[in-house]
């Protein structure tokens, strides 16, 4: 049967379909087609049947009646029958093969306006791609089955942030299925793309992939190699490998063999681990697999033989600094091993170093005395305690050390006796007064740290930021945990020692003079234009220390109007939402000072101004 005049046929059909059927009438192109169907006719009955239906469709009086469509129909309806007849459903010479599929218990009932934003922000460069495909994460966009190739392509994304934001959260939140599609679209010889491929196969478990990840490690590129064998970690029936590739010529491959036998944690790998320490060669690609996945038995065996060098160093010569270096190097690895680790053996090698502190401190081996330091800071042990009280006699450059162990072993008023007492006091007299400066910074810088940027605090954010309506930052402790776990007296030392921030933060009600001090901190110097945040924090203090709202008020615009803050980039959330409670009646000053500022701080005033506008 002739399936071209057929097919013919079907276009002209699907022609007047679009045209509209009273257009058939004298078509010349279905008369061309009229005498091969008649020819045809006289042979096979079907032809016959169509060559009449084409007749009866562009004849004049046909066209005249009501019934053209009806004629159209009933020729198509023939015509279908007849193709469909005429058709195949498989390419000839292939044989049947079942289909792969993945089990995603995704749908498509995202709208597509969601789609196209985080379509056009996957396949194209530019600012602000991450905000949005950050925002579409969080609200479940990406469990539209549609966004999961474009998921996928972010791998490859030439902005790490993204792409690694792909590979962390994305893809491992579509489950085990994510595996299999990703291991149908793996090429072993790729780059990084498809590293991060296996690190998410890798994150949502398939052990029925692990054969084809075991052929990626042993003829893969370099880098799908090294991920590869990180994959391999815990089998059984691949720990063998994994020990041959330890003696891999290739740096990057023996570094994750090593990772792998640490995180799998067998017998055999941890002896291997071991030998390393041993043979001296990859001892710091051992160390570092340890850092991450630290053995308590291991870590007991490892800190016999560091002690045993350790007291091997000390005999040695160290007047040749070649030869020093060189022992370092035998040395630190043991640092980094046993970072996590703890054990009677350590207790032992740090209170050796202590009290070995001259020796050690002439080798220049500082790292060593620190960590020693900061063993027994996280000791909590009176032991520890007294270790760290001979190291601060030693140097000041542990007495942060010892003033964080002693906050966890003494009562607020001990430790203010300790350390600002006047048994301190007198040591401080005895020394240098370079010293004794040098001293009294280092406790301040420590306070600080303990009491400033301490607690998470988020804010509303009522202007357009970034896209965001919330914002998470660090500032002081509350007066509620200050009254619980600070001795009072902190704040009149803080004020004698001109500490204004942490003056503000120490700051209480009824207490005399730390109002005045904080508000000539602020009115000094009129022109000295300060940090916003240290403007912030003064009135955050001047609040603590019971200032009345109308007096700060007054003293915050007053601030803002004389600019005295150094590159106002914006206003600290804090002072904002001071500002956002002003009388109404501010509103005309607040004018007139935005023109003297920019950025994100003039956005701030603006909206400032128009929230007052609103109250009047």
């Amino acid at each position: 049967m002739s399936t071209a005049l057929l097919q013919e046929l079907h276009q002209e059909v699907r022609r007047l379909y679009i045209a509209g059927s009273d257009l058939a009438a004298d078509d010349f192109r279905l008369k061309r087609l009229l005498p091969q169907f008649e020819q045809l006719g006289e042979r096979a009955a079907v032809f016959k049947r169509l060559g009449e239906g084409i007749s009866a469709l562009v004849t004049s009086e046909a066209a005249a009646g009501q019934s053209s469509a009806v004629k159209l129909q009933d020729l198509t309806l023939l015509l279908e029958s007849v193709l469909y007849t005429q058709g195949s459903t498989s390419p000839s010479g292939s044989e049947a093969v079942q289909l792969q599929g993945s089990a995603f218990g995704l749908e498509t009932g995202v709208s597509s306006r969601k789609i196209a934003a985080v379509r056009q922000a996957l396949t194209t460069t530019g600012s602000g791609r991450y905000e949005t495909v950050l925002e579409a994460f969080k609200d479940g966009v990406f469990q539209d089955l549609r966004l999961l190739p474009l998921a996928v392509g972010a791998l490859g994304d030439p902005y790490a942030e993204l792409a690694d934001f792909a590979m962390n959260k994305i893809l491992p939140s579509y489950g085990p299925a994510a595996a299999d599609y990703l291991a149908q679209h793996f090429n072993p010889a790729g780059g990084k793309s498809e590293v991060r491929k296996l690190h998410v196969i890798k994150a949502v478990g398939r052990p029925e992939l692990l054969e084809e990840i075991y052929k990626a490690a042993c003829s893969g590129s370099d880098d799908v190699r090294a991920a590869a064998i990180l994959c391999l970690a815990g089998p059984q029936e691949y720990i063998q490998a994994l020990l041959e590739w330890t003696a891999d010529k290739k740096k990057p491959i023996r570094e994750a063999a090593y990772t792998a036998l640490a995180e799998g944690g067998s017998a055999e790998g941890l002896e291997r681990l071991f030998e390393a320490f041993a043979g001296k060669k990859d001892r710091e690609l051992a160390a570092y697999a340890l850092a991450n996945y630290p053995s308590a038995p291991l870590g007991e065996r490892l800190s016999v033989k560091f002690m045993d060098e350790l007291r091997e160093a000390l005999a040695a010569d160290h007047k040749d600094s070649k030869k020093n270096e060189a022992l370092w190097n035998v040395i630190s690895p043991y640092l980094i091993a046993l970072a996590d680790i703890r054990n009677p053996q350590l207790d032992e090698i740090y209170r050796f170093i202590i009290e070995h502190y001259d020796r050690f401190a002439a080798l220049g081996w500082l790292h060593l005395l620190d960590r020693a330091a900061r063993y027994q800071e996280t000791a909590l042990s009176e032991q520890g305690l007294e270790l760290l009280r001979e190291l601060d006699n030693k140097s000041v450059r542990y007495l942060s050390y010892y003033f964080r162990a002693a906050q966890q072993l003494l009562t607020a008023k001990e430790l203010y006796n300790e350390f600002a007492g006047g048994s301190l006091l007198d040591k401080m007299k005895a020394r240098l007064a370079k010293d004794a400066a040098t001293r009294n910074r280092v406790l301040q810088d420590t306070l600080e740290e303990q009491i400033l940027n301490a607690e998470r605090v988020t804010y509303q954010l009522a202007w357009d930021y970034a896209g965001s309506r919330q914002q998470y930052v660090w500032e002081m402790l509350s007066p509620e945990r200050i009254a619980a776990e600070w001795n009072p007296r902190w704040l009149d030392w803080a004020i004698e020692r001109d500490a204004p921030e942490l003056a503000a933060a120490l700051a209480r009600p009824g207490h005399s003079g730390v109002r005045e001090y904080l508000t000539a901190k602020l009115n000094r110097e009129g022109k000295h234009r300060k940090d916003v945040d240290f403007v912030s924090n003064l009135f955050k203090g001047l609040e603590r220390a019971g200032l009345p709202e109308a007096e700060r008020q007054e003293l915050l615009i007053s601030v803002v109007e004389q600019q005295r803050f150094q590159n106002p980039y914006m206003f600290h959330f804090y002072l904002l939402e001071r500002m956002l409670a002003f009388p109404a009646s501010y509103v005309e000053r607040i004018e007139a000072v935005l023109p003297k500022y920019r950025y994100e701080s003039k956005t701030q005033l603006e909206y400032l101004v128009s929230h007052l506008r609103s109250r009047q």
